[in-house]
Order: C-alpha cells, then structure tokens, then sequence
C-alpha cells in the first residue's frame, strides 16, 4: 500500500498545478495516475494564488468536493489564513465535522502571509490542537517554522520538501528535537541518491512519511526512489503508508 501525503487535486484549471498544460487533464486523469504509479490514496489541499477570503473558502470548498468525487482514496486538505482569524476557526470547526484531519499543506506565498508564528495563527493553532489535526507546511521561514513547532507541541506539523543539503540539515535538526515534527518527501531531495538512508540513518523512518508533490512531480519517480534506496523492508512501509495512517489515525 502507498498513501501519497503531499498532493494537489483540483477542479478549474487555475487550481491545476501541472507545468504543463493537458498533461494531467481532470480530477479522473488525476486518479488514473496515481493509480498507475501505484498509489492507493493521496492526500492534500487544493491550491491557487490569491489573498482574499473567498480564495480559500473556494479552495477548501473544492477539497471537499473532490472526497465526495474520490472517496476513501482523498483525504482532504484545508487551508486557513492568519489574517482571517475569526472566518478560519469557523472553516476548521466545519470541515473538521465533514471529517477533515488536515490543515494544509499550507503554502503562505500563494495567499499573502509570511510567517507560520503569525500572530494571528496563535488562536488558529489552538483550534487546530483541540479538534486534534495535523498541519503540513510548505517548507520556507526556517526560523517561524520551528518556532511554530516548538511552541506548539501537541499538533502535529509535517514539513515538507526535503530540498538539498542545508534545508535537509535543519529538517534533521528539528525532527531529532521535537517530538512533533515529521517530514514528507514531496518536492526536490528524493532524487538526490542516499538522501533517504541518510534520514533513516539519522532520524528513524518513523518520522518521514510518502509524498510527491503531483502534478508538479512525477509520481513514479517517487515510489521507484523510495524502492531503490537501501533501507529495510519495514522501514519502506513505515515510509509508503504506516506513519501516514498513525499521522491520520486511518
């Protein structure tokens, strides 16, 4: 089994994160290639630039479409916004009734805020907390993410991107002094042979969870990565599906 936590499904074609146009074409090609490149189930938000209000209700509206469309095999992602304290509190305790685990993967630079220690993230995060669901984070502002981390210890945040050699060095860092800190392989770094083992070898594959980054990536490329690297057997399956399912509570 391969559970995918880092994805981008969408509807419009704005919401289609594809470099290419036509490559992927629909929420239905989208599955048929999951489904090709072996994944079971994908998680994540849908994402689109823009900085007001109704940008993210869309965006999280849509998500929760595409679980009505796909099923068992999405879990949906929501974003919520620091500049919107009030109106985010209200999305997560409504999604979270709809049976949303996931706050993100948040990415700031789409929607107009910076910092994951925002001031007005402080009360978000509590709600988060309380109805117990995880946050996964564009990787960027080393600083405001571990402080986020550190402050925050009960949430779960799942970093993403493990990148090259100085981001890969401060996610180590951070996953070996929080308990609370883990790491999906979407995005740059999986390709760079080794890097994997480096992270087991470092920080237990307890801590790093299956994600691609699709449809900017390639899946496949990601499941032969994780196949080819030299790592256990258990090791692999804590990677592809049984942290994700522990993460989640699925």
């Amino acid at each position: 089994m391969i559970i995918d936590f880092h994805t981008h499904p969408f509807i419009t074609k704005e919401q289609n994160s594809c470099f290419y146009e036509n490559t992927v074409k629909d929420p239905e090609d989208f599955a048929r290639l999951m489904h090709r490149a072996g994944i079971d189930v994908w998680c994540g938000s849908v994402i689109e630039k823009g900085t007001s209000l109704d940008t993210v209700k869309v965006l999280n509206d849509t998500a929760l479409k595409l679980k009505e469309f796909y099923g068992e095999k999405y879990i949906p992602g929501i974003h919520i916004h620091p500049n919107f304290v009030e109106e985010s509190i209200e999305m997560l305790e409504y999604y979270a009734q709809k049976g949303v685990r996931l706050a993100g993967e948040l990415v700031p630079y789409y929607h107009g805020w910076e910092h994951y220690y925002d001031e007005g993230l402080h009360s978000i995060y509590e709600k988060i907390n309380t109805l117990n669901m995880v946050v996964s984070l564009h990787t960027q502002s080393e600083e405001s993410m571990e402080q986020a981390i550190k402050t925050f210890k009960d949430i779960i945040f799942v970093c993403a991107h493990p990148r090259d050699r100085v981001d890969l060095e401060n996610h180590i860092s951070r996953l070996k002094k929080y308990d609370n800190c883990y790491l999906d392989l979407s995005g740059t770094g999986l390709f760079r042979f080794g890097m994997l083992k480096k992270l087991v070898n470092e920080v237990g594959s307890e801590k790093i969870l299956f994600g691609t980054d699709f449809p900017i990536c390639n899946p496949e490329m990601y499941v032969r990565a994780v196949d080819f690297e030299e790592i256990s057997s258990k090791d692999k399956d804590n990677i592809y599906f049984k942290n994700a399912q522990r993460v989640l509570g699925i």
